[in-house]
């Protein structure tokens, strides 16, 4: 894997908010501290990781976390897999895929308006049974913005609801959507949710 630091590393290394720029006699052992080094598995291989580049800004995303790994020294590697959001159906190599390797990054699949089509997102979700979306915010130290001391977990539920795919036309320019969701799954996310330390 080569050794090269992005410029947004760069750009987080420089003289401000305290901190030490890595270029200075002084910096290059304090800057140290600010990478996290990723844990191997536990026989020292690197992690294999399967890669959905996806649809619109989805290869820049991810891209540039291939970038951001690469420059931590991450000790993982990509399997790359083109699916795009005009295909019928997620190609099988790449559900075995994800089930093999257990980890994927994936970039947005483009959804295709009208025609009852089924979003790719949604059948990977549905077929993975990925029925919760955790999101963690929270502030970097000595990046300053609007609020602070932010740190909350945001925790959606994503294969009932809206996204259980039970909507209709009922008169022209009238739709209607079912909101569905099972005590099982409202039950899984609850448990989910609170066991969060």
């Amino acid at each position: 894997m080569a050794r090269r630091t992005p410029s947004l590393l760069r750009h987080l290394f420089r003289d401000a908010a305290g901190i030490v720029s890595p270029r200075s006699p002084r910096g290059r052992a304090e800057a140290r501290r600010f990478v996290t080094y990723m844990p191997r598995p536990g026989d020292g291989a690197p992690r294999r990781v399967t890669l959905i580049p996806g649809d619109g800004i989805g290869p820049l995303v991810t891209g540039a976390v291939q970038q951001v790994m690469e420059a931590m020294h991450a000790p993982v590697y990509f399997e790359a897999y083109e699916v795009h959001g005009d295909m019928t159906t997620v190609p099988a190599e790449v559900i075995e895929s994800i089930r093999r390797n257990k980890v994927c990054l994936k970039g947005g699949l483009r959804t295709p308006v009208g025609g009852g089509v089924s979003s790719l997102n949604v059948q990977l979700r549905k077929e993975l049974d990925l029925y919760a979306s955790l999101v963690h915010c929270f502030n970097l130290q000595g990046l300053p913005t609007r609020h602070e001391r932010v740190d909350i977990v945001v925790i959606r539920e994503n294969t009932e609801g809206e996204y259980s795919g039970l909507e209709h036309e009922v008169v022209p320019g009238v739709v209607e959507s079912l909101k569905v969701i099972t005590k099982f799954c409202s039950e899984r996310i609850a448990k989910y949710a609170f066991s969060i330390p």
